[in-house]
């Protein structure tokens, strides 16, 4: 059987509702081998928990990457952001194996492939110092490394090292493993080679090296300086009347930030307060990575989420937190018919993160 036809029926059998589903990777590939496996990544209605499971079906060894629409787009958002998109590979290149939403899978590829077609964007110039400064630091290791054991370790690392420089530098994704290499020989297949050459040789991998450093801006290790005072920042005073309601909304609630990047400059906190109307409910939502952390201040403020596929209620009151952890969707509700429920909130970030969503289940 094929591989695009076994995978197939895998998700036949095992995911019957699925609402639309991939393979893809090397397997369908003139680089499949006997040892590629079916990468299928499946899209469930209603999954409250995403995962990843290796197992063999039908002799066929299988990676499984099984996640709702909203973890999937978390998880793209990832890979994208470490420039890494092997996820989003695997859906835009590979073959479609059901769509039951008439057209979201092959929507989802062609946004994807527009994203990876245009490449990750310029790195900073931080990014590009410290990595040609790992470069350099790694030359000069080699110089003078005398047992053979730490030089054959220098020695990989600064190929992959120099491999990342290289693409980062060319606007490219980078990958891991076999995929760095792959990602190197498309954007640079001499490079790709030289450095495959040079990898058993200190003195060519070292001119290898420096070539690429010097298209990208040359050496860097004395004079290297990543500034930073984390101990003499000023203290922010931020009133009751100063709070902002420009921040991220949804129905039902009334969001005002205190503590935020723009109001006082935070960069890994927000605080603020939310207001939720007497015999209202917020709509249902999640917080992106945020923790979250909730005081109740008044009202009888009540808290939903899906676990086991049922929901779940929280009941609290005045001098009551509740904690939520990044990513699960979740609601408020008021249910008193006459008086608000305020709560303050506390996040792992530095803006409010909120992603309304059409039900708990994503």
């Amino acid at each position: 059987m094929d591989p695009v036809s076994a995978a197939r029926a895998l998700v036949e059998e095992m995911f019957p509702g699925a609402l639309y589903a991939f393979v893809g990777g090397s397997v369908l590939t003139e680089r499949r081998t006997s040892a590629s496996d079916l990468d299928v990544v499946v899209v469930l209605d209603g999954l409250t928990t995403p995962y990843r499971e290796s197992l063999r079906w039908r002799e066929w060894p299988v990676e499984l990457f099984v996640h709702s629409e909203t973890s999937l787009d978390v998880y793209l958002d990832k890979d994208f952001g470490r420039r890494q998109p092997s996820l989003a590979r695997m859906c835009a290149e590979g073959a479609v194996l059901a769509d039951r939403t008439g057209g979201r899978a092959s929507d989802l590829q062609s946004a994807l492939g527009e994203r990876l077609s245009a490449g990750p964007g310029d790195p900073s110039d931080t990014q590009v110092e410290r990595a040609r400064y790992a470069v350099s630091d790694l030359l000069d290791d080699l110089s003078g490394a005398t047992d053979p054991g730490e030089q054959a370790f220098i020695r990989w690392a600064l190929v992959q090292d120099t491999a990342r420089l290289a693409l980062s530098v060319g606007r490219k994704w980078h990958g891991s493993g076999k995929w760095l290499l792959r990602e190197l020989r498309e954007h640079d297949p001499a490079l790709a080679e030289a450095l495959l050459a040079a990898r058993e040789d200190p003195v060519r991998l070292a001119a290898v090296a420096s070539d690429v450093l010097e298209r990208a801006g040359g050496r860097l290790w004395e004079g290297y300086r990543a500034e930073g005072d984390p101990f003499h920042q000023p203290l922010r005073h931020i009133a009751s009347g100063q709070l902002s309601g420009d921040t991220a909304q949804s129905s039902g609630m009334r969001r005002l930030a205190a503590i935020s990047g723009d109001t006082a400059g935070s960069a890994r906190l927000w605080m603020g307060q939310t207001h939720v109307s007497p015999a209202t409910r917020s709509s249902d939502h999640h917080h992106g990575a945020s923790e979250t952390a909730i005081y109740v201040v008044s009202g009888t403020p009540s808290f939903v989420f899906l676990q086991d596929s049922r929901e779940v209620r929280l009941d609290a009151g005045p001098g009551d937190y509740i904690y939520v952890p990044p990513y699960v969707p979740h609601r408020e509700e008021n249910p008193d018919p006459s008086q608000e429920a305020v709560v303050v909130i506390a996040r792992s970030t530095q803006e409010a993160i909120v992603v309304n969503l059409p039900s708990l289940s994503g």
